[in-house]
């Protein structure tokens, strides 16, 4: 099975809710897209779904994914470290 980890984490900071999560992997990235994501689902929401799961059949790379994930969190308002 090909990897799916990120060189570096993300970590994703909520203001509404306090919540803090990092994020390793594209699998990780899509639990939380669907799982305890707020409810801004735009574009780049949509497009970080779909490269997460590219990158999970083996269609990309996991960078792809990340880059996704990060343009989906900053739509949405998430602070990022």
């Amino acid at each position: 099975m090909r990897s799916t980890a990120w060189n570096t984490p993300i970590t994703i900071d909520d203001p509404e809710t306090g919540l803090h999560r990092t994020v390793r992997t594209a699998r990780q990235a899509k639990k939380l897209l669907h799982r305890n994501w707020p409810g801004i689902h735009g574009s780049r929401f949509h497009d970080a779904e779909l490269a997460c799961e590219e990158v999970i059949n083996g269609g990309a790379e996991p960078r792809k994914a990340r880059h996704a994930f990060i343009a989906a969190a900053i739509e949405a308002h998430l602070h990022l470290s």
